[in-house]
Order: C-alpha cells, then structure tokens, then sequence
C-alpha cells in the first residue's frame, strides 16, 4: 500500500515538471511591429555621452552596460509617458512596421507590446544589433545600453531578461546614432510557463492524501 502511494505521488510530480514545456519561441523579430516615433531628431544630441554630437563630432564611442538610464528630458514633449508600465502614445508615435534603418544622427523610439499569456514566460533572451547605440527598459524599467561603431550584427549584444509574468509587457527601446550609417536587428525568445495537466494534479492530490492517510493509520497503531 505504502509503496503505490508514494508511486503515485512521484508520477505526479515528475509529470507536473515536464508538463507543458517546450522550446523556445521566438516573441520579437525583425518583422514585429510596434509603436514608433521618429519625431525625435537631434534634440539629444550633445546633451550627455549617452548621446555624442552629430556628424561624429564627439569621435565614435564604445559602451557597454551603460548605467544609470540616459537622460531623455530634452526630448519630453516628444516621447510622453511612453516609459510608464502601461504607456499611452501622443500624435507623435504610431502603430508600424519597425524600419531597420532610420535618419543619420537622428533619435527614434519604439515600444514593443509582449503578450507573456496566462502562464507567464520563462528564460527571455533579447539579443540586439545596432548602429551606433540602443538602450532598453522593460515596463518602464531601465535594463541596460551600449553604444560601438560598425554594423548591427543579430547578436552584438544580449540580454538575459529570465521570467514574465503572466500579462501584458512592453519593451520601450531608444536607438541612438552620430553619423555615418543606421542599422538595427532584433530577437527576443523565451519558452511558455508550463501548466500542470488536470489529470495530474488529479493524481498529485490523490498520493498526498494517501500519504496523510498512512500517516494517520500509522500514529494510530503506535498509539
């Protein structure tokens, strides 16, 4: 008796651990839309390193992990609340195509919404290539930027974002350039959260119930 309970409560928890996985998808690329605003032109410009003069003015720069989030206050007016957890968009954003090259010294904005389902999402991976700089917030949140010259390479940088709750997210992202040329590529990925099966939580239940059963007949016979 005592060895089927246990039995049964192990078949319940290994088939909750391998319930529902899969592999990973892909939840941002290239081809995804989102809302976007190009209004920003060279307002940045020069305000700090996160954004060097036009034209290469102030060399060409390499970043990494840069910390703490840029100053965006020059450009207010034009961005709105678009860093809120639930951002809303003035005249200045619409809903479009992401362009992977943009205006030469210019600013743009994006806001990709993640729909992470009931579940939730699980090891979200976001890898970015960009020419010059790009930096990332996550609900508002910011993550992380980096700035280098050359191209826009798939995986030039990689950002390890882990879990998602189950809900709405959004990803706010500025792209910065100082001239020369533009270039921008995305992936993010990550796996749904698995769902324990009904019937496994069935027979989860049941070998834990049995288990308290034996326990309670066991204390009553020592008695």
């Amino acid at each position: 008796m005592k060895k089927s309970i246990v039995a049964g409560l192990l078949s319940g928890l290994l088939a909750i651990s391998f319930a529902g996985t899969a592999s990973a998808d892909t939840i941002i690329n290239n081809s995804t839309s989102g809302y976007y605003n190009s209004s920003i032109g060279q307002i940045l410009d020069g305000t700090s390193s996160y954004f060097p003069a036009a034209n290469s003015g102030a060399g060409d720069p390499i970043y990494n992990n840069m910390s703490p989030a840029p100053n965006l206050s020059s450009a207010n007016a034009i961005l709105g609340n678009w860093l809120s957890a639930s951002p809303s968009f003035n005249a200045y954003w619409s809903l479009a195509s992401i362009p992977s090259t943009w205006a030469i010294n210019a600013e743009t904005a994006i806001v990709y919404t993640i729909n992470a389902g009931s579940t939730g999402l699980t090891n979200v991976l976001a890898q970015f290539g960009v020419d010059n700089g790009i930096y990332v917030w996550l609900d508002g949140e910011y993550l992380n930027g980096w700035m280098a010259p050359g191209g826009a390479g798939t995986s030039e940088y990689s950002l390890n974002i882990g879990s998602l709750s189950a809900g709405t997210h959004y990803m706010q992202i500025l792209r910065e350039d100082h001239g020369g040329a533009t270039g921008y590529n995305i992936n993010v990925s990550g796996d749904a959260a698995p769902v324990p099966e009904p019937g496994t939580m069935v027979l989860l239940g049941a070998g834990l119930l049995g288990l308290a059963a034996f326990g309670k007949r066991r204390m009553n016979k020592e008695a």
